[in-house]
């Protein structure tokens, strides 16, 4: 499990030339120095009935990210792409925490 004082924060997104998104995280753990971190979302994300949003893409990529950082790896790749499995992860997520309230 990662540090507790691991700090994500989103930078921003820029466009890909053939319609996806890169979104930026500077990711600082332990104290050190931030690493820069790009969640790549293709452009099929964004097309068809079950699009995502792009302020919704921005959730879904810091959420993936600080589960990765948490669950799988206390230092994932620099740059990765996102996956379908990913956005069914947030959506569930997102349900669950609607019946809480």
């Amino acid at each position: 499990m990662s540090d507790p004082k691991s700090v994500i924060r989103y930078l921003g997104y820029r466009s890909v030339a053939n319609g996806g998104r890169r979104f930026d995280f500077a990711v600082t753990q332990h104290l050190a120095t931030p690493t820069m971190i790009t969640i790549q979302a293709p452009p099929a994300f964004f097309l068809g009935p079950d699009r995502i949003a792009i302020q919704e893409a921005s959730a879904i990529c810091y959420e993936t990210l600080k589960f990765r950082i948490q669950n799988v790896t206390d230092c994932p790749p620099k740059q990765f792409d996102l996956t379908p499995a990913d956005v069914v992860q947030h959506r569930k997520m997102q349900k669950s925490r609607v019946g809480k309230y």
